[in-house]
Protein backbone atom coordinates (compact mmCIF):
# COMPACT_ATOMS: atom_id res chain seq x y z
CA UNK A 1 0.00 0.00 0.00
CA UNK A 2 1.42 3.41 -0.96
CA UNK A 3 1.41 6.27 1.54
CA UNK A 4 -1.18 8.05 -0.57
CA UNK A 5 -3.59 5.24 0.24
CA UNK A 6 -3.66 6.35 3.87
CA UNK A 7 -7.19 7.47 4.57
CA UNK A 8 -8.38 10.20 6.93
CA UNK A 9 -9.26 7.43 9.40
CA UNK A 10 -5.75 6.00 9.10
CA UNK A 11 -4.27 9.40 9.88
CA UNK A 12 -6.57 9.81 12.88
CA UNK A 13 -5.66 6.37 14.19
CA UNK A 14 -1.91 6.95 13.76
CA UNK A 15 -2.14 10.30 15.55
CA UNK A 16 -4.24 8.81 18.35
CA UNK A 17 -1.75 5.95 18.83
CA UNK A 18 1.22 8.32 19.09
CA UNK A 19 -0.50 10.83 21.35
CA UNK A 20 -1.65 8.02 23.65
CA UNK A 21 1.84 6.59 24.04
CA UNK A 22 3.59 6.72 27.40
CA UNK A 23 5.99 9.35 26.09
CA UNK A 24 3.33 11.88 25.10
CA UNK A 25 0.08 11.01 26.91
CA UNK A 26 0.57 13.45 29.79
CA UNK A 27 1.37 16.38 27.51
CA UNK A 28 -2.10 16.79 25.98
CA UNK A 29 -0.56 17.91 22.70
CA UNK A 30 -2.83 19.31 19.96
CA UNK A 31 -3.80 16.39 17.68
CA UNK A 32 -3.50 18.67 14.64
CA UNK A 33 0.25 18.92 15.24
CA UNK A 34 0.73 15.18 14.75
CA UNK A 35 -1.70 15.02 11.85
CA UNK A 36 0.11 17.87 10.12
CA UNK A 37 3.42 16.01 10.44
CA UNK A 38 1.80 12.84 9.07
CA UNK A 39 0.43 14.72 6.05
CA UNK A 40 3.86 16.21 5.34
CA UNK A 41 5.39 12.74 5.15
CA UNK A 42 2.49 11.45 3.05
CA UNK A 43 3.13 14.29 0.59
CA UNK A 44 6.75 13.13 0.36
CA UNK A 45 5.50 9.81 -1.06
CA UNK A 46 6.55 7.58 1.82
CA UNK A 47 5.06 4.25 2.79
CA UNK A 48 2.85 4.07 5.91
CA UNK A 49 5.71 2.62 7.93
CA UNK A 50 8.10 5.33 6.71
CA UNK A 51 5.48 8.00 7.39
CA UNK A 52 5.12 6.99 11.02
CA UNK A 53 8.88 6.67 11.57
CA UNK A 54 9.62 10.10 10.07
CA UNK A 55 6.69 11.67 11.87
CA UNK A 56 7.85 10.33 15.24
CA UNK A 57 11.37 11.67 14.60
CA UNK A 58 10.07 15.15 13.77
CA UNK A 59 7.69 15.11 16.71
CA UNK A 60 10.56 14.25 19.04
CA UNK A 61 12.55 17.21 17.68
CA UNK A 62 9.61 19.51 18.33
CA UNK A 63 8.83 18.13 21.80
CA UNK A 64 12.37 17.39 23.05
CA UNK A 65 12.61 20.69 24.98
CA UNK A 66 9.50 19.66 26.96
CA UNK A 67 10.92 16.35 28.07
CA UNK A 68 12.22 16.48 31.61
CA UNK A 69 9.81 19.26 32.54
CA UNK A 70 8.94 19.72 36.21
CA UNK A 71 5.95 18.26 37.99
CA UNK A 72 3.43 20.91 37.03
CA UNK A 73 0.87 20.09 39.72
CA UNK A 74 3.55 20.27 42.40
CA UNK A 75 4.85 23.55 40.97
CA UNK A 76 1.37 25.06 41.05
CA UNK A 77 1.15 24.25 44.76
CA UNK A 78 4.54 25.90 45.32
CA UNK A 79 3.40 28.93 43.32
CA UNK A 80 0.30 29.35 45.49
CA UNK A 81 2.43 29.01 48.60
CA UNK A 82 4.83 31.64 47.26
CA UNK A 83 1.91 33.98 46.49
CA UNK A 84 0.84 33.78 50.13
CA UNK A 85 4.36 34.81 51.17
CA UNK A 86 4.55 37.87 48.91
CA UNK A 87 6.02 39.22 45.66
CA UNK A 88 9.62 38.36 46.48
CA UNK A 89 8.73 34.70 46.97
CA UNK A 90 6.85 34.71 43.64
CA UNK A 91 9.87 36.23 41.88
CA UNK A 92 12.12 33.55 43.38
CA UNK A 93 9.68 30.89 42.15
CA UNK A 94 9.80 32.47 38.68
CA UNK A 95 13.59 32.40 38.67
CA UNK A 96 13.56 28.72 39.51
CA UNK A 97 11.12 28.01 36.69
CA UNK A 98 13.19 30.05 34.22
CA UNK A 99 16.22 27.94 35.14
CA UNK A 100 14.48 24.73 33.99
CA UNK A 101 15.35 25.15 30.30
CA UNK A 102 18.56 26.29 28.66
CA UNK A 103 17.03 29.06 26.55
CA UNK A 104 15.46 30.92 29.48
CA UNK A 105 18.23 29.98 31.95
CA UNK A 106 20.88 31.65 29.76
CA UNK A 107 18.89 34.90 29.82
CA UNK A 108 18.54 35.13 33.63
CA UNK A 109 21.76 37.12 34.36
CA UNK A 110 20.79 39.89 31.94
CA UNK A 111 16.98 39.77 31.72
CA UNK A 112 16.45 43.46 32.47
CA UNK A 113 19.11 44.49 29.93
CA UNK A 114 17.55 42.14 27.38
CA UNK A 115 14.06 43.63 27.65
CA UNK A 116 15.34 47.21 27.87
CA UNK A 117 17.17 46.63 24.58
CA UNK A 118 13.89 45.51 23.01
CA UNK A 119 11.55 48.13 24.45
CA UNK A 120 13.98 51.00 23.80
CA UNK A 121 13.53 50.14 20.12
CA UNK A 122 9.82 49.33 19.91
CA UNK A 123 8.36 51.35 22.79
CA UNK A 124 6.25 49.95 25.63
CA UNK A 125 3.64 47.56 24.21
CA UNK A 126 0.14 47.43 25.63
CA UNK A 127 -0.33 43.94 24.20
CA UNK A 128 2.02 41.05 23.43
CA UNK A 129 1.81 37.73 21.61
CA UNK A 130 4.45 35.41 23.11
CA UNK A 131 4.44 32.65 20.51
CA UNK A 132 6.01 29.25 21.25
CA UNK A 133 6.48 30.87 24.64
CA UNK A 134 7.99 28.00 26.66
CA UNK A 135 8.85 29.42 30.12
CA UNK A 136 9.33 33.01 28.96
CA UNK A 137 6.11 34.38 30.58
CA UNK A 138 7.71 33.74 33.97
CA UNK A 139 10.15 36.55 33.09
CA UNK A 140 7.32 39.10 33.17
CA UNK A 141 8.39 40.57 36.56
CA UNK A 142 11.66 41.70 34.90
CA UNK A 143 10.14 43.11 31.70
CA UNK A 144 9.17 46.45 33.19
CA UNK A 145 5.65 46.22 31.76
CA UNK A 146 2.47 47.08 33.67
CA UNK A 147 0.29 44.21 34.84
CA UNK A 148 -2.48 45.62 32.64
CA UNK A 149 -0.51 44.43 29.59
CA UNK A 150 -2.57 41.98 27.52
CA UNK A 151 -0.01 39.17 27.46
CA UNK A 152 -1.12 36.35 25.18
CA UNK A 153 1.11 33.28 25.52
CA UNK A 154 0.96 30.25 23.21
CA UNK A 155 2.51 26.84 23.72
CA UNK A 156 1.92 23.22 22.68
CA UNK A 157 2.15 21.76 26.18
CA UNK A 158 -1.22 21.96 28.01
CA UNK A 159 0.13 21.44 31.59
CA UNK A 160 2.64 24.23 31.01
CA UNK A 161 -0.06 26.57 29.70
CA UNK A 162 -2.19 25.85 32.77
CA UNK A 163 0.73 26.77 35.05
CA UNK A 164 1.38 29.98 33.09
CA UNK A 165 -2.26 31.01 33.54
CA UNK A 166 -2.00 30.21 37.25
CA UNK A 167 1.01 32.51 37.45
CA UNK A 168 -0.82 35.27 35.56
CA UNK A 169 -3.72 35.06 38.03
CA UNK A 170 -1.42 35.10 41.05
CA UNK A 171 0.47 38.07 39.62
CA UNK A 172 -2.69 40.07 38.99
CA UNK A 173 -2.82 39.64 35.22
CA UNK A 174 -5.46 38.35 32.85
CA UNK A 175 -4.90 34.60 32.17
CA UNK A 176 -4.40 34.75 28.41
CA UNK A 177 -2.23 31.68 27.78
CA UNK A 178 -3.52 29.16 25.23
CA UNK A 179 -2.57 25.66 24.14
CA UNK A 180 -2.09 26.06 20.42
CA UNK A 181 0.08 24.88 17.54
CA UNK A 182 0.88 28.34 16.21
CA UNK A 183 2.29 27.03 12.93
CA UNK A 184 -1.02 25.42 12.02
CA UNK A 185 -3.24 27.88 13.92
CA UNK A 186 -1.52 31.29 14.04
CA UNK A 187 -2.78 33.67 16.75
CA UNK A 188 -5.71 35.85 15.74
CA UNK A 189 -5.57 38.28 18.67
CA UNK A 190 -4.26 41.65 17.50
CA UNK A 191 -1.36 43.03 19.49
CA UNK A 192 1.42 45.60 19.41
CA UNK A 193 4.26 43.11 19.24
CA UNK A 194 5.06 39.41 19.03
CA UNK A 195 7.91 37.66 20.84
CA UNK A 196 9.38 34.71 18.95
CA UNK A 197 12.38 33.70 21.03
CA UNK A 198 14.90 31.06 19.90
CA UNK A 199 12.37 29.15 17.80
CA UNK A 200 12.60 30.32 14.18
CA UNK A 201 15.45 27.91 13.37
CA UNK A 202 13.49 25.04 14.89
CA UNK A 203 10.45 26.00 12.81
CA UNK A 204 12.61 25.74 9.69
CA UNK A 205 13.56 22.21 10.72
CA UNK A 206 9.89 21.30 11.07
CA UNK A 207 8.80 22.83 7.75
CA UNK A 208 11.36 24.59 5.58
CA UNK A 209 10.38 28.12 4.65
CA UNK A 210 7.42 28.28 7.04
CA UNK A 211 8.56 31.35 8.96
CA UNK A 212 7.72 33.80 6.19
CA UNK A 213 4.00 33.01 6.02
CA UNK A 214 3.84 32.68 9.80
CA UNK A 215 5.36 36.13 10.34
CA UNK A 216 3.05 37.60 7.70
CA UNK A 217 0.05 36.09 9.52
CA UNK A 218 0.85 37.63 12.91
CA UNK A 219 -1.53 40.60 13.52
CA UNK A 220 1.13 42.83 15.12
CA UNK A 221 3.18 45.96 14.41
CA UNK A 222 6.53 44.44 15.29
CA UNK A 223 8.00 40.96 15.67
CA UNK A 224 10.95 40.37 17.98
CA UNK A 225 12.79 37.30 16.75
CA UNK A 226 15.77 36.03 18.73
CA UNK A 227 18.23 33.34 17.72
CA UNK A 228 21.35 31.88 19.32
CA UNK A 229 24.61 33.33 18.00
CA UNK A 230 26.47 30.09 18.74
CA UNK A 231 25.64 26.42 19.10
CA UNK A 232 25.09 24.92 22.55
CA UNK A 233 28.76 24.04 23.01
CA UNK A 234 29.89 27.51 21.96
CA UNK A 235 32.28 25.97 19.43
CA UNK A 236 30.50 27.17 16.28
CA UNK A 237 29.23 30.68 15.62
CA UNK A 238 25.98 30.89 13.69
CA UNK A 239 25.53 34.64 13.23
CA UNK A 240 25.71 34.66 9.44
CA UNK A 241 23.34 31.70 9.16
CA UNK A 242 20.81 33.30 11.52
CA UNK A 243 20.93 36.65 9.68
CA UNK A 244 20.34 34.83 6.40
CA UNK A 245 17.35 33.01 7.89
CA UNK A 246 15.70 36.25 9.00
CA UNK A 247 16.54 38.26 5.90
CA UNK A 248 15.34 35.59 3.49
CA UNK A 249 12.02 35.34 5.30
CA UNK A 250 11.30 39.07 5.04
CA UNK A 251 12.81 39.64 1.60
CA UNK A 252 10.58 41.76 -0.64
CA UNK A 253 8.05 42.56 2.08
CA UNK A 254 9.19 46.12 2.68
CA UNK A 255 9.62 45.56 6.41
CA UNK A 256 12.31 47.34 8.42
CA UNK A 257 14.91 45.28 10.28
CA UNK A 258 16.99 46.28 13.28
CA UNK A 259 19.50 43.99 14.97
CA UNK A 260 21.31 43.88 18.28
CA UNK A 261 22.82 41.19 20.49
CA UNK A 262 22.79 40.56 24.23
CA UNK A 263 25.11 37.89 25.67
CA UNK A 264 25.08 35.62 22.64
CA UNK A 265 21.38 36.04 21.82
CA UNK A 266 20.78 37.79 18.52
CA UNK A 267 17.74 40.08 18.62
CA UNK A 268 16.02 40.97 15.34
CA UNK A 269 13.38 43.71 15.52
CA UNK A 270 11.09 43.40 12.51
CA UNK A 271 8.85 46.41 11.91
CA UNK A 272 5.90 45.46 9.74
CA UNK A 273 4.81 49.07 9.32
CA UNK A 274 1.60 49.12 11.36
CA UNK A 275 -0.52 46.51 13.08
CA UNK A 276 -1.74 43.96 10.57
CA UNK A 277 -5.42 43.77 9.70
CA UNK A 278 -6.32 47.04 11.47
Amino acid sequence: MSSRALSADDIEEMARRVLGSRKYASMNLPPETVKDLIRQEIAAGKSPKEVEKAMREKLHQIIAPYLGDPDYAAEEELLLKAAAEGDEAVRNWCLRMLSVHTSSRERIPHMEEFYQAIFSRIGTPESVLDVACAFNPFAFPWMGLPKSTAYHAYDLHAPRVHLINSFFKVYGMEPLAETRDILINPPDSKADTAFFFKEAHRFESRKKGCNRNFWISLPVKTIVVTLPAENLTGQHQMRDRQRDLVRKNIEGLGWELDETEIAGEMIFIINKGGRENE
